[in-house]
């Protein structure tokens, strides 16, 4: 959630290009689907929870994790991952691989939510899709099936990454502020593209976070793809990595605990859309601000976590 009054979460660099984005279309919290999406999430959840009220009140603060998680998550394509993973491990000390589970699963709906925004307002760059999608799906392969995510690779990959992609925000954050950019990838960034799909691919299967970050940070600083575009790109491609990577922990590796993550979904879907309205007091350049910290101070702590206990 980039953030920018009357715009998609995730959008806030177009405060700084009005006359570039004139043509896009306006973008409004509330849509038809947002009502279709909390009747059928009742619907399931009455009719597969065994009791569903008991678990309400055990698990329901689990919706504003859900909903920082996303509104965070959205501001850079990183994910909200950077939230879900601390939260579940040292607030309800869960165990990380579970952790891991319910970031997927929180993002598949969270990420989804801000990817159908982004494709309203028409800034992203399509051609790049058929690039880097097989990439990320070849990446995320290899992390659940050759290198099977882990606690121990979560413990040891989060925090580097998370430092990693803060300060990368900073940088990028710096490089909007000074350059227009172009608005599509041009052809020699085709396979670097594709190679770094798929580490993103990797990374975000072990720890839920990086295909998004680590792809517009390629085309901005290597390519001088505008900060919208290549923010917008990574959002839409963290969406289809999460929705895979769900699919893959669900029939694949052992399930995801949905006791959990339905309410941190829940959640998730009203947090990628909430941006517009956080930015009406804040500017972008302060939460993007922010956001890095997070990630950096997250990062610290869990390579201090990891230090001391081996």
């Amino acid at each position: 959630m980039s953030l920018q009054s009357a715009l998609h979460p995730s959008t806030a660099a177009f405060a700084s290009q009005p006359a570039a984005d004139a043509h896009q279309k306006p973008f409004r919290y509330w849509s038809p689907w947002l009502a279709v999406f909390v009747a059928a999430w009742v619907v399931v959840f009455v009719s597969l929870a065994p009791h569903p009220l008991e678990l309400l009140q055990a698990n329901w603060v689990f919706i504003p994790i859900g909903v920082g998680g996303a509104l965070l998550g959205n501001i850079s394509a990183i994910g909200g991952g950077l939230v879900f993973i601390p939260c579940v491990i040292f607030i309800f000390h869960l165990p990380p691989l579970i952790a891991l589970k319910i970031s997927i699963a929180t993002q598949s709906f969270g990420m989804t939510s801000g990817a159908i925004g982004w494709f309203q307002k028409g800034a992203i760059p399509l051609r790049a899709l058929s690039i880097a999608v097989p990439g990320l799906l070849i990446g995320s392969c290899i992390s659940s099936f050759v290198i099977h995510p882990s606690a121990i690779i979560v413990k040891v990959l989060f925090g580097p990454v998370s430092i990693t992609l803060g300060v990368l925000m900073l940088i990028l954050m710096r490089l909007k502020n000074a350059q227009k950019g172009l608005r599509d990838i041009p052809v020699r960034a085709r396979i670097p593209l594709f190679i770094t799909a798929i580490f993103g691919g990797m990374i975000t299967g072990w720890v839920a976070i990086g295909e998004g970050e680590v792809v517009a940070a390629l085309l901005m600083l290597a390519y001088g793809v505008e900060f919208t575009a290549a923010i917008g790109l990574g959002v839409i491609l963290l969406s289809i990595n999460s929705l895979f990577l769900l699919g893959v922990h669900q029939f694949a590796l052992g399930g995801i605990p949905w006791e959990y993550a339905a309410f941190t979904a829940l959640g998730s879907v009203f947090g990628a859309r909430l941006g517009p309205w956080v930015s009406r007091y804040l500017s972008a350049t302060t939460i993007k601000t922010i956001f890095a910290a997070i990630a950096i101070g997250d990062g610290m702590i869990f390579v201090y976590q990891f230090i001391i206990t081996h």
